[in-house]
């Protein structure tokens, strides 16, 4: 395939979300919260894990171009005070398997750096919406919309009893975040990120508060 003519596929933000519901619904496994994205990865969809200096290439994860595997960075794999991350970038890379594998069956690679070089010479504009869509993906994959309601309601509850509706609603935003994002286990921006793209934000007991 010639990279300048890559065409990103078409899914909107309800339909991935909908994909998400359907592959937590399939697999049992992603009812739990946090989501065991590796032990999913590895034992649901049987791929295979393999750890390499994938960093320097700008990745901490990568779904390998032929769909049986993963690649995580070997070093950031083991490094604790990133397991928040990796498991979002687990997440997103999953996302590609689960929204586009035809354009990653479609593909032949023997190397990573082949595959990064294809992605770097494919149109900006295309590149964009694939990875917004993974991120989509994993934001629902991780933080499904019915459980994060709930959290949220209580986090709400406890900004307000702890004083901080005097504040605004980005503090309060950043309390939430900070109060549930280490249950789902992903990181405060990635929570933060999560809750105000949703329709669960401004939460209806702050529409009266200064943003």
């Amino acid at each position: 395939m010639d990279p300048s003519r890559f065409k990103a596929p078409v899914w909107s933000k309800a339909k991935i979300e909908e994909r998400a519901e359907e592959i937590r619904r399939e697999y049992p496994s992603t009812q739990k919260i946090p989501v065991n994205v590796l032990e999913f990865a590895e034992f649901d969809l049987e791929l295979e894990l393999d750890f390499v200096p994938i960093q320097q290439l700008g990745q901490v994860a990568f779904l390998r171009p032929d769909l049986r595997g993963m690649l995580f960075d070997n070093v950031v794999f083991k490094e604790p005070a990133l397991q928040q991350r990796l498991r979002f970038s687990a997440a997103h890379e999953l996302a590609h398997l689960f929204l586009h594998k035809d354009i990653y069956g479609a593909l032949s690679f023997t190397t990573v750096k082949q595959w990064i070089a294809f992605i770097g010479a494919i149109p900006a504009k295309e590149y964009y919406w694939i990875e917004w869509q993974a991120d989509e993906f994993a934001g629902h994959f991780l933080m499904p919309t019915a459980r994060l309601s709930l959290a949220l309601d209580e986090s709400v509850r406890d900004a307000e009893r702890e004083g901080f509706f005097a504040q605004g609603q980005e503090e309060i935003l950043d309390f939430c975040s900070r109060a549930m994002h280490d249950d789902f286990g992903v990181s405060r921006q990635a929570m933060q990120t999560r809750i105000r793209k949703s329709k669960l934000w401004p939460h209806p007991r702050l529409k009266d508060l200064p943003n």
